[in-house]
C-alpha cells in the first residue's frame, strides 16, 4: 500500500512540475499534488491529499530526502486530521529576504524564497492553510487557521512527522524529563540510526530535541530538522520518543515542565484565539554538513526585526568570573578584576554573575562603566513572567546603568515559557538592554525578529567541568558535532576557553578550547577562565583574542565532520582566523588548501605547546598553498592570516 502511494506521489509531482513550469494553474479536479520548488529548482516540497488525508515528501536535486511524512493537526473544537477536501491552491510567489543579523556565521542576509499556500477544508467547512517555503537551503511548512474569531482554540495534538530513510545516520540529543534543572537542552548528541530509542543519558529521556541531523548518504544529502517563528502564540516542540520506521512526530512539552517560582496556569497544549499562525517545521538541506553550518533559512522564515533602531546593539566578548571562582563568595574586588581585564582586551563586556547582589549592583556596575566596559547581569527567570514584575527588574537593572541580562533556569517548553521570553526581548529592547536566555530552550529564528537577543544557552558548556563527570571523555567529540547543530540554529552561549583545571579533568587540548572559542557563534562571547591563564599564552596568539570579534565579516567551513572534525576560516576587515579541532582520540592528518588566501601573506600557527593540556606554542607559518598538519587527540589549531 505504501508503495503505491509513493508511486502516486512522484506521479503527481511530476506532473504538478510540468504544470508549473508551463504557467498553468493547478484544477482541483486535475491532481491530489501540490508542489512547491526553490529558485534554483534544487529543493521543493510535495503535498499530497489521499482519501482525505495530508502528507508531504521533500526532494533535493530531483532525489527523495523525506519520503511521504503525515501532515494533520487535532484542534479541541474542530478535527484537521481526516476527512479533508482541497479548496484552492495559491499560486507561489518569490521574496526576498534581505536583513542583518547581530549574530551567526553572516552579518548580511540577501536570499530568495518561494511562499505558496494551500487551502482545506475539514468537514465542517472549516478552513485550514497549510504555507510551504522553498529556498536553495532548504524547505518547511506551517498550519494556519485564517478565520477571525476571539474564541480561545486550542490543539490538542499534531500529527505533524518527519521519515527519514532507514539507511540515515543521525546526531540528536535526547529531550529531557522535568526535573529543577530540565528540560534545558544541555546533553550530549548520540550518533544513532532512524528508530533507536534516545538513551537516559543526563535525566531520563521522554523524545529527541530540535536540531535533529541527519546523513542521508544515499542521496548525499545532510538534513537538519528544527522550528522557526516560534512566538507567544504557541509551544516550543520537541520530538516522540518512538521513531519506528524512522517516523519522527512532533510532540508539545511535557505536563509538569515549569519554571521554578512561577506556577503553570494552563495545560501544555498551545492555546490562542483567531486568526492563528503557527511556527515553520524547517528542513535545512546542504550536500556537507558544512552546509548546514552556515545556513539562515531558519532566520529566513522568522518575522523580520521589531526594533526600529538596532544602533545601539553592539555585539562583543566579555569577561566572567564565575567559571573561575564558583564557591567563592561574590565581592567588587574580584567583579571589578575581571572588568579591569575586559577593559585591558579590549572586551566589550563584562558579566557579573549570580552573587552580584552581595556587593550591590550599581558600585560594580559604576565601576565598568568608568573603564569602558558595559555591564550584564544574572537574573533568575520567575521574576520575568508576570508584566509588573518584569518591568520592575529591567527597570532595576537600567537604573543600575546594566545594559544586558542573562536570565536563567527557564527549564520549559511551554507556551507561557515562550510567551516570557518573548516579552522580556521586547519589554529589554524598550529599555535598550540586550539578552541572553539560559537554562533555556533552543533559538528559533529570535535572533531577527528581536535583535537584541544576542546569546543562548541549550548546550553542554564548560560548565560541566564542574558537574558531568562524562563531559571530560565526551567533549572533544560534541565540540565538532554542535556547529552543524546547536549553533546551526542560532547563537550558542557555551562560555569558551575553559582551561583551568576543574573538578572532572579536561582531555582536549589547550589549542583545541582556543579554537573552539572561534568556532562557535554567539552576539556575545563569555570567556570562561581567569586572566591569568590568558596571559599564560605567548603574546601572539593573546593578540588573537584580542583582536578575534563577536560579529564576523564572512565565514567558511573547510571541513564538516561531525564528531571527527571541524575547521572554519572566519574573517575579521583584513584577517583571516581559521580555527580547526578534533573530536577523536587518535591524531588527525589535514591538508589545508590555502590558495585562497594568497593575498594574506603574514601567517602565523598556534598549536599545542610542550604542555600540550595548558600551553600553546606559536610560531611564523611559511606562505604555503597547503598547509600540512598533524592534529593530537582532541587537539587543535589557529592560523591567523593578515593583509599587509
Amino acid at each position: 500500500m505504501r508503495a503505491k502511494l509513493e508511486i502516486r506521489q512522484r506521479f503527481c509531482l511530476a506532473l504538478t512540475w510540468l504544470i508549473a513550469s508551463l504557467g498553468i494553474a493547478e484544477a482541483a479536479t486535475d491532481s491530489g499534488a501540490w508542489s512547491l520548488q526553490s529558485p534554483d529548482r534544487r529543493c521543493s516540497i510535495s503535498v499530497t491529499l489521499d482519501q482525505g488525508r495530508l502528507s508531504y515528501q521533500v526532494f533535493r536535486a530531483g532525489q527523495i530526502v523525506l519520503p511521504a511524512s503525515p501532515l494533520g493537526l487535532r484542534r479541541a473544537d474542530a478535527d484537521f486530521s481526516a476527512n479533508l477536501t482541497f479548496d484552492r491552491a495559491d499560486r507561489p510567489k518569490i521574496q526576498r529576504e534581505k536583513y542583518q543579523l547581530f549574530t551567526g556565521p553572516q552579518p548580511e542576509v540577501n536570499h530568495l524564497v518561494n511562499f505558496r499556500t494551500l487551502n482545506f477544508r475539514n468537514t465542517n467547512g472549516v478552513a485550514l492553510a497549510v504555507d510551504l517555503a522553498a529556498s536553495a537551503e532548504g524547505v518547511a511548512f506551517r498550519y494556519r487557521f485564517p478565520q477571525t474569531n476571539a474564541v480561545v482554540r486550542v490543539i490538542d495534538a499534531e500529527l505533524t512527522g518527519f521519515t527519514i530513510p532507514q539507511n540515515a545516520r543521525g546526531w540528536l540529543q535526547p529531550y529531557h524529563a522535568a526535573g529543577p534543572y530540565t528540560p534545558a537542552y544541555e546533553d550530549f548528541y548520540f550518533h544513532v540510526s532512524p528508530g533507536d530509542p534516545p538513551p537516559d543519558s543526563r535525566q531520563k529521556a521522554k523524545g529527541w530535541a530540535f536540531p535533529a541531523l541527519f546523513h542521508l548518504p544515499s542521496v548525499s544529502t545532510w538534513v537538519l530538522l528544527t522550528e522557526s517563528g516560534t512566538d507567544e502564540s504557541y509551544c516550543a516542540c520537541h520530538l516522540a520518543p518512538d521513531s519506528s520506521g524512522g517516523l519522527y512526530h512532533v510532540v508539545f512539552p511535557l505536563f509538569d515542565e515549569a519554571t521554578r517560582g512561577y506556577t503553570n496556569k494552563f495545560g501544555p497544549q498551545p492555546r490562542f484565539t483567531l486568526p492563528w499562525t503557527m511556527p515553520w517545521r524547517v528542513i535545512v538541506l546542504g550536500a556537507t554538513a558544512g552546509d548546514i553550518a552556515l545556513e539562515s533559512l531558519v532566520t529566513d522564515l522568522a518575522p523580520p526585526s521589531r526594533i526600529t533602531d538596532t544602533s545601539w546593539i553592539k555585539p562583543g566578548r566579555a569577561s566572567w568570573a564565575w567559571w573561575s571562582y564558583p564557591d567563592e563568595p561574590a565581592t567588587a574586588k574580584r567583579f571589578n578584576e575581571f572588568t579591569d581585564f575586559a577593559a585591558k582586551m579590549g572586551w566589550e563586556y563584562t558579566l557579573f554573575d549570580a552573587g552580584w547582589w552581595t556587593p550591590g549592583l550599581k558600585p560594580i556596575a559604576d565601576h565598568a562603566q568608568s573603564q569602558g566596559v558595559v555591564p550584564l547581569a544574572w537574573n533568575y527567570a520567575a521574576d520575568f513572567y508576570e508584566a509588573a514584575k518584569r518591568t520592575a527588574k529591567l527597570d532595576q537593572m537600567a537604573d543600575a546603568g546594566v545594559r544586558g541580562v542573562k536570565v536563567d533556569f527557564w527549564c520549559s517548553d511551554r507556551q507561557e515559557a515562550i510567551a516570557a521570553q518573548q516579552a522580556l526581548m521586547r519589554d529589554a529592547a524598550a529599555r535598550k538592554i540586550t539578552v541572553n536566555l539560559h537554562g533555556c530552550t533552543i533559538p528559533r529564528g529570535w535572533q531577527r525578529t528581536w535583535p537584541n537577543f544576542l546569546a543562548c544557552e541549550a548546550v553542554l558548556g564548560s560548565e560541566s567541568y564542574f558537574y558531568e563527570p562524562r563531559y571530560t571523555q565526551k567533549a572533544a567529540e560534541l565540540d565538532t558535532v554542535l556547529p552543524f547543530t546547536r549553533n546551526a540554529v542560532g547563537p550558542m552561549d557555551l562560555t569558551p576557553v575553559a582551561c583551568s583545571p576543574k573538578r572532572f579533568a579536561r582531555t582536549t587540548t589547550a589549542a583545541h578550547q582556543l579554537a573552539a572559542a572561534l568556532i562557535f557563534t554567539s552576539g556575545i562571547v563569555h570567556y570562561a577562565d581567569q586572566p591569568e591563564f590568558f596571559e599564560s599564552l605567548p603574546p601572539e596568539v593573546l593578540k588573537i583574542f584580542r583582536d578575534a570579534p563577536a560579529r564576523w565579516d564572512e565565514t567558511r567551513c573547510l571541513a564538516a565532520e561531525p564528531g571527527q572534525l571541524a575547521i572554519f576560516a572566519r574573517r575579521a576587515g583584513n584577517s583571516w582566523f581559521i580555527a580547526g579541532i578534533s573530536g577523536t582520540d587518535s591524531p588527525q592528518t589535514i591538508t589545508l588548501d590555502l590558495s585562497p588566501f594568497k593575498k594574506f601573506a603574514r601567517r602565523l600557527a598556534a598549536i599545542e605547546g610542550q604542555d600540550a593540556n595548558m600551553q600553546v606554542a606559536a610560531a611564523p607559518l611559511d606562505k604555503l598553498t597547503n598547509w600540512k598538519h598533524e592534529i593530537p587527540a582532541r587537539g587543535g589549531f589557529i592560523l591567523r592570516l593578515d593583509r599587509y
